[in-house]
């Protein structure tokens, strides 16, 4: 049985999260994470003060991390153990500099909240990530029917998100006033949700690759033609429902709000690959997609970074090392100079 929470940990938690969120800005879903990993410790250690913080602690507790499991029975990943030993270092850090603590904890007692190199070097590494190449997603798109307004809606949906790579918080709040098909772009000003990590707002272009039939699937989303919607209403307005002679909820048309979460949207695009016998790629296996195809068919570095700031990447690092990864037959051919024919070039 877990033992009753201890107060003054419990005061300094909070202390640390204040710092945390003002002090570093993080935002809420990150101090969760960080709030998770703090109690994680605090358990696993007995609910010890922290004020009688002792170095064996950080090297137990990463001994404890090693044999960790996740809920389905699987070990805790590197990164993930990363992320965990980063929060304690960084609270040990700031409990060092604390009153009433700076003589019973040190700085350099942070430094013991670490993997070993090699955890560290396997955490740092962009894992592979399942994307569809841009033929499925245009086969996907394709296969969409288009017969019913909610089945023209959920078509722009999965278009615009193919055209831009837009994250899938963003997309399901934008509204009408936000894309403008003639000038080819989607714009939302602060102080909207759709941020990139740096903060500043992010003015995607749409995609060249196939243009014209995607632009015209998104031109078909029923909206200001067809419901009278005004350029504030939202661009994928929810479902609005009715109760039925059956005594059950049926779709009848729309309401002139935005979803309240990203599921529905995740659903529609997991729906139109599964259509077509494909895995359930999700909204932000497209950003993949675009990268990689960036990193394949880019004929210069300005298109390689074009291509990372209009996904939002304040570093184009992170567009080619998390998101543009080649698969290992691409690999082979670049390096070993075989064609996809299996003949070398010259």
């Amino acid at each position: 049985m877990t033992k009753r929470a201890n107060e003054k940990n419990e005061r300094l938690k909070r202390q640390f999260m204040e710092y945390r969120k003002y002090a570093r800005q993080l935002s809420d879903k990150t101090l969760d994470r960080e709030l998770a990993a703090l109690e994680w410790f605090d358990v696993w250690n007995g609910r010890k003060d922290f004020i009688k913080f002792q170095r064996d602690w950080a090297m137990g507790f990463r001994d404890h991390l090693e044999r960790a499991k996740t809920t389905k029975g699987q070990p805790l990943g590197k990164s993930s153990a990363r992320a965990i030993m980063a929060t304690l270092r960084e609270f040990t850090l700031w409990l060092s500099q604390q009153d009433g603590f700076r003589s019973k904890v040190k700085a350099a007692d942070a430094e013991y909240f670490n993997l070993s190199r090699r955890d560290e070097a396997e955490a740092r590494a962009a894992p592979a990530r399942p994307a569809p190449s841009v033929k499925q997603a245009k086969r996907a798109l394709e296969s969409m029917p288009a017969n019913t307004p909610r089945e023209m809606r959920d078509k722009a949906l999965f278009a615009l998100l193919c055209l831009t790579g837009i994250r899938v918080s963003a997309l399901i709040s934008l509204r009408i006033k936000h894309v403008d098909l003639a000038d080819k772009s989607v714009t939302q000003p602060p102080p909207a949700r759709w941020r990139r990590s740096s903060g500043n707002p992010c003015t995607p272009s749409l995609q060249k690759s196939s243009q014209r039939p995607k632009r015209r699937y998104v031109h078909g989303a029923p909206t200001s033609k067809t419901l009278f919607f005004g350029p504030a209403d939202p661009l994928f307005p929810t479902t609005a429902l009715t109760a039925s002679a059956a005594h059950e909820f049926e779709a009848d048309g729309f309401e002139r709000r935005a979803w309240k979460s990203t599921e529905p949207a995740r659903k529609i695009v997991n729906a139109a690959f599964t259509a077509v016998s494909l895995p359930t790629f999700g909204p932000h296996a497209v950003r993949h997609m675009l990268a990689r195809d960036a990193a394949k068919n880019c004929k210069s570095i300005a298109e390689i970074v074009a291509t990372s700031q209009n996904l939002g990447h304040t570093d184009v690092l992170t567009t080619l090392r998390n998101y543009g990864q080649l698969d290992r037959d691409r690999m082979r051919q670049l390096i070993t100079g075989e064609s996809e024919a299996g003949v070398l070039e010259d």
